[in-house]
């Protein structure tokens, strides 16, 4: 009576070893994906900026790339400054009010250049945002930034 019940557990063994098998095959498991790296120290000061944006702290976020105006007088600085609250407002007009930024890109120029790209979420429409930071020998700095409705915005974020 061992030799039908020995037998009947091998069978059985070697059967399920065979269908796990064939399942393992038929249904391959998906490898997880890698976690992503964490935020470089240009992307949290690009992050604070816009976090003064969404905020509405338009003065702080100037005052954040006053850096990027260096060779330009506190008159000639006032006129970004009005140019910045102008297109802020007319964008609020033509698309209603700002709903929230996302991330978009990060596209590093060499060790020294980085630029970033946000957009900034409207009812009707959107706005990219482009910061571009240069590594300092003391810190990071604004170089640059720009806000472009999205249509306009496409040949921006494919270089």
């Amino acid at each position: 009576m061992t030799k039908p019940v020995l037998l009947a557990g091998l069978l059985g063994g070697l059967f399920g070893a065979v269908f796990a098998f064939a399942l393992a095959r038929t249904f391959p498991t998906t490898p997880k994906a890698p976690p992503p790296p964490p935020p470089t120290e240009a992307r949290l000061l690009a992050d604070d900026l816009v976090a003064q944006l969404k905020a509405g702290k338009n003065e702080e976020f100037l005052t954040g790339v006053r850096a990027a105006f260096s060779d330009r007088d506190d008159e000639q600085f006032n006129q970004v400054r009005q140019n910045l609250l102008k297109s802020r407002n007319k964008f609020a007009i033509d698309y209603g009010g700002s709903i929230d930024f996302e991330f978009v890109r990060e596209t590093s120029i060499g060790p020294n250049l980085v630029r970033f790209a946000y957009l900034e979420k409207f009812p009707h429409g959107c706005v990219v945002w482009t910061l571009v930071y240069y590594n300092a020998p003391d810190r990071w700095q604004v170089l640059a930034f720009t806000q472009v409705p999205l249509d306009a915005a496409f040949g921006m974020l494919g270089q």
